[in-house]
Order: structure tokens, then C-alpha cells, then sequence
């Protein structure tokens, strides 16, 4: 009875030991996490400036802002543009270089400085977070 005892107090030791041989493991991380590029900004009636309640970027650049064309895409040259570094902001004004109408649509479009040149070069200069195609439903607001 002694041996059999013995026998399951071992075969539980290996059943158990092997259990926590195979938990997964999991890579060090960073202690800090990199929240990904981000807008969030809302519908409004911009009197001289535009709000952006938060943007995070990845690497120092700008911040711009879009009328849309006919097609509902952003036009080709910004309305409004600010430079930011990197990380995150929260109630972002930007002064407006042309005055949207009520109904006009906006879009919000951040560029990393990657020419390290202290004037806005889209497109040329310095290179955006997301294509024209793929800029994210949320960076686009109307104006009331």
C-alpha cells in the first residue's frame, strides 16, 4: 500500500512540474507602452482655430488639416498645420489659414518630420502616418 501511495504522490509531482514546464512565456516587454499614431477630434463650428481634443505621434512632426474635394478625399493643400513632437497632446488648437463652410468636411492628417527642416514640406519633406487611401474614418469632422 506504501508503494502505492509513493507511486501517485510522484505521478502527481511529474503531472504538475510538467504543467509549469509548459506555461507559455512571454518576452520582456518595455515598462512603457507606445500608444499607436492617433486623432480624435469632433464635429464643430471653428470660429479662427480648429480643435483637436488628442493626437499622439510616433516621431516629431505635424499635425495638418484638409478640406475634402468633390470624391469626399482630402485636397491637396492644408487649410491648417502645426508642428508637435512626438508623443501625446490633448486639446490641440490650430489656426486656420482659410475659413471652412458649414458642411465642409476635414480631415486631420499627421506627418513624422522626417527632413528635420523647420518649415511644413508634405510630401516632399516630411512623410505622413497614413496614405491619403487610409487615413482613418475618425480623422474626418464637418463643420457646422
Amino acid at each position: 500500500m506504501e508503494l502505492t501511495k509513493m507511486t501517485s504522490l510522484l505521478g502527481l509531482t511529474m503531472l504538475f512540474g510538467l504543467g509549469a514546464a509548459t506555461q507559455p512565456t512571454f518576452a520582456k516587454t518595455p515598462d512603457t507602452f507606445a500608444a499607436p499614431p492617433s486623432v480624435v477630434a469632433f464635429d464643430q463650428s471653428p470660429a479662427g482655430d480648429l480643435k483637436i481634443d488628442y493626437v499622439n505621434l510616433p516621431a516629431n512632426g505635424y499635425v495638418a488639416v484638409y478640406k475634402s474635394d468633390a470624391t469626399g478625399k482630402p485636397t491637396g493643400k492644408p487649410i491648417a498645420h502645426a508642428p508637435m513632437t512626438k508623443g501625446d497632446h490633448r486639446n490641440v488648437k490650430l489656426p486656420l489659414h482659410e475659413k471652412p463652410q458649414a458642411g465642409d468636411r476635414l480631415w486631420i492628417a499627421l506627418y513624422k518630420d522626417t527632413d528635420q527642416q523647420p518649415s511644413f514640406d508634405p510630401g516632399t519633406g516630411d512623410k505622413p502616418v497614413w496614405s491619403r487611401d487610409e487615413l482613418p474614418a475618425q480623422n474626418m469632422i464637418v463643420v457646422r
